[in-house]
């Protein structure tokens, strides 16, 4: 079965997540979230990149990133992936030989504007919501953590999102709200996070339909053939 086609046109943001294989953990140990944040920084220097939130957890991982061109999306991915491949290989031994993630990373184009920040805000409450942490700011591997940019760390697109208290108020509102779980919902299905209006622009502006499928499988986007 050919793979689905990767959708990332001009001027989007994108949320981006994948997860371990078998939802098993691919971040073992403090060093392996550190170096897998420090390897966001460094593909941001080979391949420009917004990042605009983060939240690195311990079987996954959720990245809000505004390319300055849609290609650039594949190509920093493809970096970071490459850099946390190697190092996870040679510091750890998978429970699925040749697989560490359960397949290619997963990415929706996010609207601009209000969504942006919502869906911000749901990368950044995952800790809270998990029962992690007490305060969304205490968790260590979420660019939420203490409101501060640190050596090692990628850098924040600075213009998108002002951390503050209010905005940590805001995080700490989205348990149990609905929109919230709307964004969870359309993440697992891969559909463009937005109103109906923009949705509905956005498929049919890039070919998109809803693909075949079989009974509870969740319903996503395919590109539509040429």
């Amino acid at each position: 079965m050919p793979r689905r086609a990767r959708i990332s046109p001009d001027g989007f943001v994108q949320h981006v997540i994948n997860r371990g294989d078998h939802r098993e953990t691919i971040f073992h140990t403090r060093a392996d979230f550190a170096a897998f944040l420090a390897f966001m920084a460094a593909a941001a220097r080979r391949v420009p990149m917004r990042i605009l939130a983060y939240c690195i957890m311990r079987n996954h991982f959720h990245l809000l990133l505004w390319p300055y061109k849609g290609i650039d999306l594949s190509a920093y991915m493809q970096l970071l992936m490459n850099l946390h491949i190697q190092r996870y290989l040679r510091q750890h031994r998978p429970s699925s030989p040749g697989h560490i993630y359960q397949g290619r990373y997963r990415n929706v184009i996010v609207q601009s504007g209000p969504e942006v920040l919502r869906v911000a805000r749901y990368v950044e409450a995952n800790p809270l919501v998990a029962g992690l942490v007490k305060r969304a700011d205490d968790y260590k591997w979420s660019s939420l953590w203490r409101f501060a940019e640190r050596p090692g760390r990628p850098k924040l697109e600075p213009d998108v999102i002002e951390r503050s208290r209010a905005w940590l108020q805001f995080v700490h509102e989205s348990i149990g709200e609905e929109s919230t779980a709307e964004i969870g919902r359309r993440i697992k299905k891969g559909l463009p996070i937005g109103d109906d209006e923009w949705t509905a622009r956005v498929v049919a502006a890039h070919g998109l339909q809803h693909a075949t499928r079989g009974p509870g499988r969740p319903r996503v986007y395919e590109v539509l053939p040429p």
